[in-house]
């Protein structure tokens, strides 16, 4: 209220009043949560129910399971709301979902439909051709399928989980026993987050042994306890047989065989040598251990070898050293050199003298030659 008092201008205002008006829905909404186009297998949805009124009538929830056969599916409702539960939804959830809702006071009903599309890859399998044993050297084409209401993608990966191709053919060529054994297929839906399914496929190379890794040549004393080790790999599993006698102990892994041979190194062991014969069903192979005496091993021949060296480089510096003193001048060679090695450094001295000197008889003493022979003074 604004009135006018003395001149001026007031205002009063009242308590609120609440009016609660009631009136009968006139329009229903039933939708998923979350969308229906990203729902997969596993998920979680609720199909919620609204409507426009007041109060909130009473939802219920029916599922079409035939042509006019409606399964109630009220007790999931939550109470005193419009929202259905359905928890780990599979493919047999989609269908025909309806919300009807009841006014209890003038008994008014309206429902609403809703398509609930569970989204799923099923029947993933794969096919090898040929699907005969393989063997080393072959090669095989494997083909990966799968069933989806939704476009699917396809991916190859190995036994460690390395992707290695995509799309649904893999081709493997010139198979070995090292070719990994295990392959998956993974089928993933682009559209569908989350939605993905594999299957896992085995290719077994078949082969005669082939000795991977063996320990020759060996170093060993005669009378010591020494292991003997001989690796193959094959398929199928083969067995392995030394031709000593020892403690063998064996060890798988995949296709691999390990063999460890405890034994001590008598005379002819040390003379023979040893024999690894790895077989299977389908071949045999060998390999000779040699057994050598540990005092003609290599280390000792190098440390021979490098003591000749260091006495080739003693002699070579020496030498050089003996060159550079000669070149210097402290080492003469040759007949001069012996003279005057033998001859008396004082001597030279008084003989530097005595020709400087004008005394005739000196001079004619002086005159005379290394070999004996007299020189005339003008010759000097």
């Amino acid at each position: 209220v604004h009135y006018w008092l003395r001149g001026q201008r007031h205002a009063l205002e009242s308590q609120k009043v609440q009016i609660t008006v009631f009136y009968p829905a006139e329009h229903l909404k039933l939708q998923v949560v979350p969308s229906s186009s990203l729902v997969k297998e596993g998920d979680n949805v609720k199909l919620v129910c609204e409507s426009d009124g007041n109060p909130p009538p009473v939802f219920s929830f029916f599922k079409r399971e035939l042509e006019d056969d409606w399964q109630d599916l009220s007790s999931l409702v939550e109470p005193d709301s419009g929202v259905l539960n359905l928890h780990g939804v599979n493919k047999s959830s989609s269908g025909l979902y309806r919300c009807q809702s009841l006014d209890l006071d003038d008994m008014t009903q309206l429902e609403k439909d809703v398509e609930l599309v569970v989204n799923y890859i099923e029947g993933v399998r794969v096919k090898m051709e040929p699907s005969s044993p393989l063997r080393e050297g072959d090669s095989v084409t494997l083909s990966c399928d799968a069933h989806s209401p939704v476009a699917l993608d396809y991916q190859w990966r190995d036994e460690k989980g390395k992707k290695v191709a995509e799309g649904n053919q893999l081709f493997l060529s010139n198979l070995t026993f090292e070719t990994s054994n295990n392959f998956s297929c993974k089928v993933v839906a682009p559209s569908v987050p989350g939605l993905e399914q594999s299957k896992q496929v085995s290719v077994a190379v078949q082969g005669k042994p082939r000795i991977v890794a063996i320990s020759s040549p060996l170093y060993v004393r005669q009378d010591e306890v020494v292991n003997l080790t001989c690796k193959a790999i094959a398929f199928p599993r083969p067995s392995v047989h030394w031709n000593v006698n020892g403690t063998a102990h064996e060890y798988i892994d995949n296709q691999h065989i390990a063999s460890n041979l405890t034994v001590r190194v008598s005379h002819d062991l040390l003379r023979a040598g040893a024999m690894c014969r790895v077989s299977n069903e389908l071949g045999v192979s060998e390999k000779h251990i040699q057994l050598l005496d540990q005092k003609t091993t290599p280390e000792s021949q190098g440390v021979i070898i490098v003591a000749i060296i260091v006495a080739i480089l003693v002699v070579a510096v020496l030498g050089a050293v003996i060159y550079f003193l000669h070149k210097k001048g402290k080492i003469p060679c040759g007949r001069a050199g012996k003279q005057d090695i033998t001859r008396p450094e004082a001597r030279k001295d008084k003989i530097v003298v005595e020709v400087k000197s004008d005394k005739v008889a000196e001079e004619a003493g002086l005159l005379q030659g290394a070999n004996g022979e007299r020189r005339a003074a003008a010759d000097q």
